[in-house]
């Protein structure tokens, strides 16, 4: 590799893979999670309104407690 070349930018598929290499590294693997968007949105609202996180028992508790955790992040 030239120095010319080095020094240009990474293009976006370059970037992830850098990004998917080092998550792997640090013990990360990726996979896809279908979110149900109205039981996310239940969620965020028992966040907004102080409630705990207890997921089970809703229609998709996994897109209830994203919900819940994405909008906690955000206070």
């Amino acid at each position: 590799m030239s120095e010319d070349e080095s020094k240009r930018p990474l293009s976006a598929a370059d970037r992830q893979r850098i990004y998917k290499e080092r998550q792997r590294e640090l013990g990360f693997r990726q996979t896809t999670v279908w979110v149900h968007t109205e039981t996310e949105e239940e969620g965020k609202q028992a966040a907004r309104d102080g409630k705990p996180l207890k997921p089970m028992g809703t229609k998709d508790p996994l897109s209830w407690a994203a919900g819940w955790i994405n909008e906690k992040s955000k206070q």
